[in-house]
């Protein structure tokens, strides 16, 4: 087991104990929290004639009751129907969001004139409205189910990033705010110019503010177990959303079959460079960012020294990997923004290029980010290293083959070098045969012995030369 490996696995044992207790406290906040619903039950079975003072409902009741409202819904499996009350220009999730509660104000009975005076302001002041976990699940949900009828780009809300049943609750976790009402009463908040900020990206560093914050788990600080246990947790959820079936891949798939396509080419680009980043960079990520973001003398890091090193990091990798969460909730709500922009204009028929992005996208959906690691066991990082594996072997074999063969090929050096002299003795000896029957005297000598003499030694002389090269 490698150091990493080790760091890894002491931080996964830490974090399952703080899990531990935060269970724990999570069971205690929800026994509290049944009390006072069973309190606030009780207390309003009782007549009117028994109450010695009513008091105006807080936020977070209007939202319990909104929310109760939709749940029947998604349990009848009814269809909501809404019209838009919105004029502000809002991206369309928001505005369908938005409609939505407005909706919901409009079912609640009681207080006729505090619901009034909240939708009024509502209308007016859209990015004000706030969301509680339970309402923002509720319709989250509901946009899931189909069950919400405003128009047709609403059916492509129920594949909509912050609306999937695995990061719904990763966005409000990450992004939720406390709110006190007049009554003092606390509540995790989900507001809608915060949604707003991440899709316009203002401030400049609010996407290293929701990373920071989703890994820290809301806290002051980041420490380096935090950090390998969430980085770890992050790749396995981005892996997944690219692996299924996902809002941007669907629009792809359609428009390759429709004949009349709408021209969204930038944003499938944007989406190929962002899935390719985060499939060949992940694991190289990790190994550089630990020692960027925790140096030998630095076990934790705030929110200032994490953008700052962010920038850093992704500077060196030409990469943005650790904003790809909020870069595809960005692309994903423009695209939907584009396809409402098109279906009300006229648009000119285009080039259809969108079978190359699928292409691609396949392509690129079977490449898993672990690349053969051991802490992957996917069929395509096995097959990855038993291809290693076979390498290996296949290297191995080769070098015990070349150690048995060494005292061979000395061997045969050797032999090659004698050979060269004799080769090098029978030229020198044909040479000076030659010579010799070129002499009178010899040339007088009897024909019978000097020509099949001259003739055997010039029929033997190419074969014995051949042969000895041979050998």
């Amino acid at each position: 087991m490698n150091p990493l490996q080790q760091l890894y696995l002491q931080a996964i044992i830490k974090h399952q104990e703080q899990e531990k207790v935060k269970q724990e406290e999570q069971v205690q906040k929800q026994s509290n929290e049944i009390l006072k619903q069973q309190q606030l039950l009780s207390l309003m079975s009782y007549s009117t004639d028994n109450l010695i003072e009513k008091k105006a409902w807080s936020l977070i009741d209007i939202q319990n009751r909104i929310t109760q409202y939709f749940q029947q819904q998604v349990l009848r499996k009814q269809v909501v129907t809404i019209k838009n009350c919105i004029e502000y220009h809002l991206p369309y999730f928001l505005n369908v969001l938005g409609n939505l509660i407005i909706h919901g104000l409009d079912q609640i009975q009681g207080e006729t004139e505090q619901i009034v005076l909240l939708k009024t302001q509502f209308i007016a002041q859209p990015n004000k409205i706030t969301m509680s976990s339970s309402l923002f699940q509720t319709l989250s949900l509901l946009l899931r189910s189909q069950l919400v009828q405003y128009d047709k780009g609403t059916q492509f809300l129920s594949k909509f990033l912050i609306f999937r049943d695995d990061f719904c609750d990763i966005f409000f976790n990450t992004l939720y705010q406390y709110s006190i009402s007049s009554n003092q009463q606390v509540s995790q908040q989900l507001s809608f110019n915060q949604l707003y900020s991440m899709i316009k990206k203002v401030p400049e560093d609010i996407w290293g503010t929701f990373i920071f914050k989703m890994f820290s788990q809301q806290q002051q600080k980041l420490n380096k177990d935090q950090f390998l246990v969430q980085f770890n947790q992050y790749t396995v959820n981005m892996n997944n959303f690219f692996k299924k079936s996902n809002l941007i891949f669907d629009v792809v798939e359609n428009t390759v079959k429709q004949t009349a396509q709408m021209h969204n080419d930038s944003i499938f680009q944007e989406y190929l460079l962002i899935m390719g980043s985060f499939k060949a960079t992940t694991q190289d990520f990790l190994r550089k960012a630990t020692s960027v973001y925790f140096e030998e003398h630095n076990d934790e890091i705030d929110l200032n020294e994490f953008n700052i090193r962010t920038q850093k990091i992704h500077k060196q990798m030409n990469c943005s990997i650790l904003y790809i969460l909020p870069m595809l909730l960005q692309i994903e709500s423009h695209m939907i923004d584009m396809i409402q922009q098109d279906r009300y204009n006229d648009n000119t028929q285009v080039k259809n290029s969108s079978n190359y992005y699928l292409k691609m996208i396949e392509k690129l959906k079977n490449k898993c980010v672990y690349n053969g690691e051991d802490e992957c066991n996917c069929k395509k990082c096995q097959c990855i290293r038993r291809n290693r594996n076979s390498a290996k072997e296949s290297q191995r074999k080769k070098r015990e083959a070349l150690e048995k063969i060494g005292p061979l090929q000395d061997a045969y050096e050797e032999l090659q070098k004698k050979v060269k002299v004799i080769e090098n003795e029978n030229e020198t000896l044909r040479q000076l045969l030659t010579e010799v029957f070129k002499h009178p005297t010899v040339s007088q000598l009897s024909p019978e012995f000097i020509e099949p003499l001259t003739k055997v030694i010039q029929d033997t002389d190419p074969v014995q030369h051949s042969n000895s090269y041979e050998c």
